[in-house]
């Protein structure tokens, strides 16, 4: 088995499981006892973890592949590869929220008060139409983003779903990839990237989606970036992401883009 890619946190794999899964059994045992333990993991061996969690390093291993690692090395190269809490906040930001707690928060709020009123600038507003149509039109709807903003994605979806629109999301590389790779001309993909760096993280998805002919929404801070060439649209997020502030902005833009589908469905004599 191959290495997985990386589309997100070991935490983030570890409390999606422990959030769906409907069987309390060694295995969501495992993985509360990692999270309890989180910050520990990168300093600990196999030997090591397997007895915190009271399991075989077999067990373990086994565990690892059924999160969808390779092995419990896969895992260990994905912790080392997770964000640091200084990557999400600078440090200077830290510093400043003990320093000054309060001027931390002040600078919180007028982050998230500048992303969101961005969101909802005219510009934005004008594109409105035209993606609702885009949704409604397309035969396939397809969300893709990784971290945090796959909670943007659900929340999305969850919206949607009351108005019989599908969209679909997956949380690994394998599947939207595969996803990816099925679109077609009648389909619509809808990228949500802060930065603009999911192209560049993911280029192979990036290209499948450019090379399947489909509708093409971005929604990012970076609107000039050329990654979005062939965009039918993109939506601006915001203007900063100071202190972990730009996923409010992306927040805003996917419930713009909900309340002008709810407009479109109720115009249609749909809605109960």
């Amino acid at each position: 088995m191959s290495e997985s890619v990386a589309m997100g946190s070991v935490a983030e794999r570890l409390l999606d499981f422990i959030d769906t899964s409907m069987r309390r059994d060694t295995n969501f045992e495992i993985a509360t006892t990692l999270i309890r333990n989180y910050s520990r993991l990168k300093e600990l061996s196999i030997g090591e973890i397997a007895d915190m969690c009271y399991v075989s390093k077999a067990s373990l291993s086994r565990f690892c592949r059924f999160m969808g690692f390779a092995d419990f090395k896969d895992m260990r190269r994905q912790l080392e590869n997770d964000v640091p809490l200084h990557g999400i906040f600078p440090r200077a930001y830290l510093n400043n929220l003990a320093d000054n707690p309060e001027g931390a928060l002040t600078s919180l709020h007028e982050a998230i008060c500048l992303n969101i009123a961005t969101t909802f600038s005219p510009e934005n507003r004008a594109e409105l139409p035209r993606i609702a149509q885009m949704l409604r039109d397309s035969n396939r709807v397809a969300f893709f983003s990784q971290h945090f903003l796959w909670d943007v994605g659900r929340y999305f979806q969850s919206r949607l779903a009351i108005m019989d629109r599908l969209i679909e999301l997956y949380l690994d590389y394998a599947p939207q990839l595969a996803c990816a790779q099925s679109l077609t001309e009648n389909d619509l993909a809808i990228v949500c990237s802060i930065g603009g760096t999911y192209p560049i993280r993911y280029p192979a998805i990036a290209n499948a989606i450019s090379e399947s002919g489909c509708r093409f929404l971005a929604i990012t801070q970076n609107t000039s970036s050329s990654y979005w060439t062939h965009a039918s649209c993109v939506l601006s997020c915001g203007v900063t992401n100071s202190a972990d502030s730009g996923k409010y902005g992306a927040l805003a833009a996917v419930d713009t883009v909900v309340v002008e589908y709810l407009r479109l469905h109720a115009a249609s004599g749909q809605n109960s």
